[in-house]
């Protein structure tokens, strides 16, 4: 009986750590860990005693201010151009501007409008810079305009370990530049021994490179014991254990911690469904899971393919085929094939 082999979750989660990693929170700095896994965002910037005698514009900015971490991002942007509109020359309020449409559903061409707005008046602002990189490389993977942009915010902040942290990103990203990437995540970590994030991202260099799970997992330790919170860290170790180690029991265990942590972590489901399989064949438990994946993810196909094989393992022919047309309703070659063995259309 074949099975997706649990690796094919690391492209899964290569593609969703923007999601999985734009779950992860940061009230300090922005970091794009939010490709690969942590989503950081970056507080937004505050101003100082306005040195302006324009007091109703300092209103408007502190009001966007409030309302943004209310998530209320419309409002926000609406305060924000109140507060542009009576002092235009003010870097900070289209800054936050470009961070408030980054955050309402994803609107980096706009926030990226804005951020270049931010440094034409202030042309040695770092953190527009990270930013604007950020948001490159969230639209469509513009990568080379991103590390430009990262070069950028390290130029004229060279001890922020966040752009170190990004730029790493960005080479993982970019044509699989594993052995750079990571040591981008070694000077980040160099600058900041607490960054969680570059620890977890330079696990995934790691693993990704040649399979070097005991450099990886040492990275995902060093995660976890700097944010115990960290799902996603948990989530990687239970892949090392099953994968690397072949240690079911123990991946399992990693899993549910990820999922405690994040009940919505639809590849934690999938892959603890992947280890009770390995485990014994323990199919029932493991058919619990990939259903609970695919509540999570409607879309997930390999979790219906593996719960077709979960059920045709346990001779449920009816069930089975009911999941591989789903996965092969979703484009999976393997449902396909299975039923096309069968002589069943989709």
């Amino acid at each position: 009986m074949k099975f997706h082999n649990i690796i094919r979750m690391f492209a899964l989660i290569l593609s969703i750590l923007a999601c999985v990693a734009a779950e992860c929170e940061n009230t300090n700095t922005m970091l794009a860990s939010d490709k690969i896994f942590s989503d950081n965002r970056e507080t937004i910037a505050n101003i100082n005693e306005p040195d302006t005698n324009s007091k109703t514009a300092e209103e408007w900015f502190w009001k966007g201010i409030e309302v943004f971490h209310n998530a209320d991002y419309k409002n926000a942007i609406k305060y924000f151009e109140k507060t542009i509109a009576l002092k235009p020359d003010l870097a900070e309020a289209y800054y936050n501007m470009g961070i408030a449409y980054y955050d309402w559903n994803g609107q980096y061409e706009k926030a990226i409008e804005y951020y270049n707005k931010a440094v034409a008046l202030n042309p040695n602002y770092a953190d527009a810079y990270l930013n604007m990189g950020i948001a490159y490389a969230d639209w469509n993977g513009q990568y080379e305009k991103a590390i430009k942009c990262y070069k950028k915010a390290i130029e004229l902040n060279p001890n922020d370990a966040d752009s170190y942290n990004s730029m790493g990103l960005a080479y993982m990203d970019w044509k699989g530049q594993y052995e750079k990437a990571i040591e981008y995540y070694k000077k980040a970590i160099e600058l900041n021994p607490n960054l969680a994030d570059a620890y977890y991202n330079m696990g995934l260099a790691y693993v990704n490179w040649n399979s070097q799970y005991k450099e990886a997992t040492e990275c995902w330790q060093k995660a976890i014991g700097l944010n115990p919170d960290l799902a996603e860290a948990y989530l990687m170790m239970g892949v090392a254990y099953s994968d690397w180690k072949g240690e079911y029991e123990k991946a399992i265990e990693y899993y549910q911690k990820a999922i405690d942590l994040k009940p919505d972590l639809a590849v934690a489901y999938y892959n603890m469904g992947n280890a009770y399989v390995a485990w014994n064949s323990q199919f029932d438990k493991a058919i619990e899971c990939w259903q609970k994946a695919v509540e999570l993810n409607h879309d997930y196909a390999e979790a219906y393919f593996n719960m077709g094989m979960a059920y045709e393992g346990i001779g449920d022919k009816e069930k089975a085929i009911e999941c591989y047309k789903k996965a092969a309703q979703l484009g999976d070659k393997d449902a396909q094939e299975e039923l096309k063995r069968v002589g069943v259309s989709w």
